[in-house]
């Protein structure tokens, strides 16, 4: 019995440092489905969460929170994914930006590994 309680709790770490079976694009896809949601809950504490600390540092933002809100578009929008690509150890996110009165406009994130095999965004296109 204890053998196989053994096998089972090896199976399951390794499911999880495996991303439990996730591909790349998936976990890619979901730091970027993270991103519009906290950016659409106006959660400015969430998107820092999600960028890189090399990111933070090049938008010289002391709180990037506050540095967040500060920037976000002053009229109502409501982003949305379209798409992520995955070369790699990058990743680029289409993300639809849609504003009160106006159509779509559309910007990227980066995306990158980090030394975790995590993906957080490193840019902003």
């Amino acid at each position: 019995m204890g053998r196989k309680l053994t096998s089972l709790v090896c199976a399951v770490a390794l499911a999880a440092a495996a991303g439990c079976g996730e591909t790349d694009e998936e976990q890619a896809r979901e730091v970027a489905q993270d991103y519009v949601e906290a950016s659409n809950a106006r959660n400015f504490q969430a998107v820092c969460d999600l960028y890189s600390e090399q990111f933070i540092e090049e938008l010289e933002a002391t709180d990037c929170p506050a540095f967040v809100k500060e920037n976000s578009s002053g009229a109502d929008s409501e982003l949305s994914l379209v798409d992520v690509r995955v070369s790699d150890e990058t990743a680029t996110a289409d993300i639809d930006v849609v504003s009160e009165g106006g159509g779509p406009i559309r910007v990227g994130l980066r995306l990158e590994r980090n030394p975790d095999d995590e993906w957080e965004i490193v840019g902003l296109q």
